[in-house]
């Protein structure tokens, strides 16, 4: 998981509003080099929100080498 990639959050019950749109990842905060504990989250209907790396399924990588 990496800034740029297309998600999609997986817990459709409790953000309901969230189950048919994608997000893309903004921004990814760790507290050591292979623990994600928050990411930002810019999904289609314009809000910006964290969430838990456990929370979000990948849609689309983002292949930044082109």
């Amino acid at each position: 998981m990496k800034v740029g990639d297309v998600v999609r959050c997986v817990w459709p019950d409790s953000f309901s509003y969230l189950k048919e749109q994608s997000g893309i990842i903004l921004e990814i905060n760790q507290c050591s080099q292979s623990t994600i504990v928050d990411v930002r989250v810019l999904w289609s209907n314009g809000k910006v929100e964290s969430f838990d790396e456990s929370e979000l399924d990948i849609i689309e990588v983002v292949d930044g080498s082109r």
